[in-house]
């Protein structure tokens, strides 16, 4: 059994003990809230929290228990039937909040909601087929359908809190559409935080001039230069969209400011960028560690509403930076939503146009900082939007933007460049290297959503979309080949999976997943209710050879997604992130989904290997619930599905065996519901390649137990 870390014992001297009366080894007498020392040289009095390093005025448990009393009672005056005390906690989430959009600083998971708070919900899109009871969906054996709702759920939930918690519609490339949707997944709710709420409008201050101009909660020298480090090892090649230098010049003012107060203020936008940046370097170096990295995003969102006010270039590098602890973090603000506001900004200040033709005049620097603000915010947009099957925020036609340069941080300055930019693929890698090989990924992506799940093609001949999607596969073969090598960000010991020389192999195994899982949901999903002439004509035969091949394919890039992720993160350094969980999880499912769907996969597959796979993908879920608790219901859910299917295949030999007759190859999908029974709440978007086909198909196939 594991216990949480002790805090560490002290002494009531060493507690007593400020600051600076150590650093000038002189007595403290302790006094509160200053001890006469600091109170005879005006100097600030705080105190070393031991178990975190963090630096606290002597009173902050004092002072923080005030303010809770003080808002308890303003909650008490305006809204006097919200229960405050512990046993009524279940009351309170059935009370609908009208709060605006907030980037959260709860540490606990969202809540999936029930049928009838979404249906009450002011804000939420329920479509009718959402809202279906599980009895109407007669093609659903009763002995499944809990499996199914169940399945259902978690993956639906895996996908919202892979885009950070977002409630409200799914298209067809999410991977929400790869079981039944259900209304209990179609909403999530936050828990309910004893803070007040924050917004992009404003603090929790009545007025901004009472931010206080220095943070007494910054860590100590070394732990920040840890922190600093964690995030530009491991964060910043992935999204580069701040100036290390710059930074390294912001973290000096705020650490000289915080020092004393004869040193002048740092300014807001120092100190929201470095308490950013210290929350998302918490993250990375240990996510167990959730308070404090809660706690610098709570003190930098104090300070987001002055740099939002800028309206320029540190305005959208303060929305990607709440993007990026959102992708971090377990819990956070809507990653659909920021990335929405970061592209919009971007759009509104004419980053996705040419920077030479219209930005002649502007510095270097901040030229080349304003493409990078853009492709990253590209990049987080193309990744939410396939998540959710949404909308992307811009399409690709409309931005003649030049991609940012191959060069070190350093070497740009306002002045000019210090060095060439990297030209060839012989030269040693930069900062740079691996992001510029990515924006090309996502390009490719937006091909694919543009081609394979848009509403229009809904009636798309299949011949055609075999020779789209090859088209697509060469494409994305020509990326893969061209992938940068020896990237080394992280030395030895990464943080970050985009830091380890594993994540462009397992982009390109997810995306061949993407490329064929709509060719694959489409073709079944068109084989509904055609009887055994059809299936023995020779465009049928050949359409199940294609079908067949796409199998194979998604089967070997499903098995090396979970061999690749336990190579990982059986290195205890790696972090895990909800992106991964995803990719990981819906990896697996769709090996196990391959196995029970095509005869030849099952005729062609080792049993070893089977079972080597379903352990790699176990082992990754074992690991990362240990870790975080929240992610258990997954590895409990493979855990069943893979031992179903191992059972399936060791001891079932009539389903392990030749190809099945042509008058068995659509025979399964006679009871399946009509594409549109789950279609009909997305308006014109009624899509056949939907991918709830693939679990409702997957556990209608389980033997009765």
């Amino acid at each position: 059994m594991r216990h949480a870390p002790k805090r560490p014992r002290v002494g009531k001297r060493t507690i007593l003990a400020c600051i600076e009366c150590k650093r000038k080894k002189l007595k403290c007498n302790g006094q509160t809230p200053k001890c006469n020392h600091c109170l005879k040289n005006q100097h600030e009095c705080l105190v070393e929290d031991p178990a975190t390093g963090l630096r606290r005025p002597r009173d902050y448990m004092q002072s923080l228990e005030s303010r809770v009393v003080y808002l308890e009672a303003l909650l008490r005056e305006s809204r006097p039937d919200i229960p405050l005390n512990g046993d009524n906690q279940h009351e309170l989430r059935d009370i609908e909040s009208n709060t605006p959009f907030v980037p959260t600083t709860s540490a606990q998971a969202p809540e999936a909601p029930t049928s009838s708070q979404l249906q009450d919900s002011p804000g939420a899109y329920t479509s009718p087929s959402y809202m279906q009871e599980a009895s109407s969906s007669s093609s659903i054996p009763k002995e499944h359908a809990g499996q199914v709702d169940h399945l259902s759920s978690e993956v639906a939930l895996l996908c919202l809190n892979a885009a950070g918690g977002e409630p409200h519609y799914f298209g067809p490339s999410s991977a929400v559409l790869f079981s039944r949707i259900i209304s209990a997944t179609m909403g999530l709710k936050s828990e309910k935080s004893s803070s007040s709420p924050r917004t992009f409008e404003g603090s929790e201050r009545s007025h901004p001039n009472a931010r206080p101009d220095r943070v007494p909660g910054l860590p100590s020298p070394s732990v920040a230069a840890n922190l600093s480090r964690a995030y530009f090892d491991n964060i910043h090649p992935q999204y580069p969209f701040l100036h290390r230098p710059t930074f390294c010049k912001w973290e000096l003012d705020v650490c000289k400011s915080s020092q004393s107060v004869h040193n002048p203020a740092a300014g807001e936008v120092p100190l929201f960028f470095v308490l950013m940046v210290y929350a998302t370097g918490s993250l990375v170096l240990n996510q167990s560690q959730h308070g404090a990295a809660a706690m610098y995003y709570s003190m930098a969102l104090d300070y987001l509403p002055s740099v939002l006010a800028l309206n320029n270039l540190e305005s959208i590098q303060s929305i990607l930076c709440c993007a990026v602890y959102s992708i971090r973090s377990p819990t956070g603000a809507s990653l659909w939503k920021i990335s929405g506001m970061a592209i919009r900004h971007c759009i509104e200040l004419g980053y996705h146009r040419s920077a030479e033709r219209y930005r002649k005049h502007v510095d270097p620097l901040t030229k080349e900082m304003s493409r990078r603000c853009f492709w990253v915010a590209y990049d987080i947009d193309r990744v939410a939007a396939f998540t959710l099957g949404r909308p992307m925020g811009i399409p690709d036609e409309l931005i003649d933007a030049e991609l940012p340069m191959d060069i070190e941080d350093e070497n740009i300055t306002p002045s000019g460049l210090l060095a060439n930019p990297r030209a060839t693929g012989n030269q040693v890698p930069t900062i740079m290297t691996g992001t510029l090989h990515v924006i090309k990924l996502r390009k490719l992506w937006a091909k694919f959503h543009a081609t394979l799940y848009s509403p229009q093609l809904q009636y798309a001949s299949t011949g055609s979309q075999f020779a789209t999607v090859d088209t697509l596969r060469q494409e994305l073969e020509e990326w893969h080949a061209s992938a940068p090598t020896h990237l080394d960000y992280s030395s030895s010991h990464p943080l970050s999976v985009f830091a380890s020389n594993e994540w462009f192999q397992i982009a390109y195994n997810h995306s061949i997943l993407i490329l064929y899982r709509s060719h694959i949901t489409r073709i079944l999903g068109e084989r509904q209710g055609s009887g055994p002439n059809e299936s023995n004509s020779t465009d049928f035969i050949e359409e199940e050879e294609d079908l067949q091949r796409a199998f194979e394919n998604c089967s070997r890039c499903a098995r090396e997604i979970c061999v690749l992720y336990r190579r990982l993160y059986q290195k205890s350094s790696v972090q895990f992130t909800w992106g991964s969980l995803h990719i990981l999880f819906l990896g697996g499912l769709t090996y196990l989904y391959c196995l029970w769907r095509s005869w030849r996969i099952r005729q062609q597959t080792k049993q070893s290997e089977i079972l080597k796979t379903c352990m790699a993908c176990t082992t990754v879920l074992v690991i990362i619930a240990e870790r975080w608790n929240l992610a258990t219901s997954y590895r409990d859910i493979f855990e069943t599905l893979s031992e179903k299917t191992i059972n399936m295949i060791c001891g079932n030999d009539k389903l392990a065996g030749p190809a099945p007759p042509q008058s068995q190859w659509t025979a399964p999908y006679d009871n399946l519901l009509s594409p549109r029974d789950w279609s009909l709440g997305f308006d014109d978007l009624s899509m056949p390649q939907g991918s709830d086909w693939f679990i409702q198909e997957f556990l209608q196939q389980f033997p009765e137990s």
